[in-house]
């Protein structure tokens, strides 16, 4: 039997009356004139920063992946895993559940449990590069790349459509019932930490995934892995002040949900600008 809670029950208001438009189409957002520009914008500034600095292709590759990276570890925050884990890691604990933790203990459990499983997720993919070094060579692995790169970016900024392998697959909403809290946040930092185990919204992923394969070094991927990894924490860092600044939770995931696609043109702008940047290397 489904017990119907009266409005006064409800911890937050319904999340339509923070924000009326919750998560707007990418062309609501952002006009295609503004998404055209942003391709030229960041294709001539990517091939103008490769031409000035004419980089060896092993420091391009270096560059590309240190931003594939970055850009990873922000636009991979906007999906429904990490607006969940933010509820998790925010919310009070409730009086009837076990234990004793605080948002910020909670964040730290998070941090934790995702670079735990992330930093030997980039390790091995370094290592099996490494292994697999000389089947292409450096310059070919990065106009491959590069031109993987544009075509990933010109699909976030959806002027194409590319394929997007994933698995469709989200954390488990029934530990947030059975659980400690802290625990949860811990377990959902080591299941989002790999990447691969989860939804993934951005295509800055398998970019950073193949550059890091073609780099070939356990150490680089270990530390762009990690960075990913904190860089998730993001949302949860954010619902943790937001709150503590007297917000409630539906009104934050609200603002990210309208942020959202401001975030998906950033990150196709950003890839496109670094394929410009990996081409023009090769070539100088």
């Amino acid at each position: 039997m489904t017990t119907v809670l009266p409005p006064r029950a409800l911890s937050h208001p319904p999340l339509a009356t923070d924000l009326p438009d919750i998560r707007p189409g990418l062309a609501a957002a952002v006009p295609a004139s503004a998404r055209a520009v942003l391709v030229v914008g960041a294709g001539l500034l990517g091939a103008g920063a490769a031409a000035l600095t004419a980089p060896t292709t092993a420091a391009a590759l270096t560059a590309s992946l240190v931003g594939a990276g970055s850009v990873t570890a922000l636009a991979a925050n906007w999906s429904t895993c990490g607006m969940s884990v933010a509820g998790v890691v925010a919310a009070p604990k409730q009086p009837d559940r076990e234990g004793a933790s605080t948002p910020v203990r909670r964040l730290g459990w998070h941090a934790l449990g995702s670079v735990a499983t992330g930093a030997p997720t980039g390790a091995l993919l370094g290592a099996f590069g490494a292994v697999a070094a000389g089947w292409m060579s450096l310059s070919a692995a990065l106009v491959v790349w590069a031109a993987l790169a544009f075509a990933y970016g010109l699909h976030e900024l959806g002027l194409v459509r590319m394929p997007t392998p994933m698995r469709r697959r989200q954390l488990p909403r029934e530990l947030r019932r059975s659980m400690q809290p802290w625990k949860v946040s811990l377990l959902f930092g080591a299941m989002i930490g790999p990447g691969f185990v989860i939804f993934i919204r951005s295509s800055a992923y398998y970019l950073l995934v193949l550059g890091v394969v073609a780099a070939g070094s356990p150490l680089w991927g270990a530390a762009l892995f990690t960075l990913v990894s904190l860089g998730r924490c993001m949302p949860s860092l954010l619902a943790v002040v937001h709150t503590r600044r007297g917000g409630s939770m539906p009104g934050f995931l609200s603002a990210m949900c309208v942020v959202d696609r401001r975030v998906q043109t950033l990150t196709g702008a950003v890839l496109v600008g670094l394929a410009a940047f990996a081409a023009v290397a090769v070539l100088v």
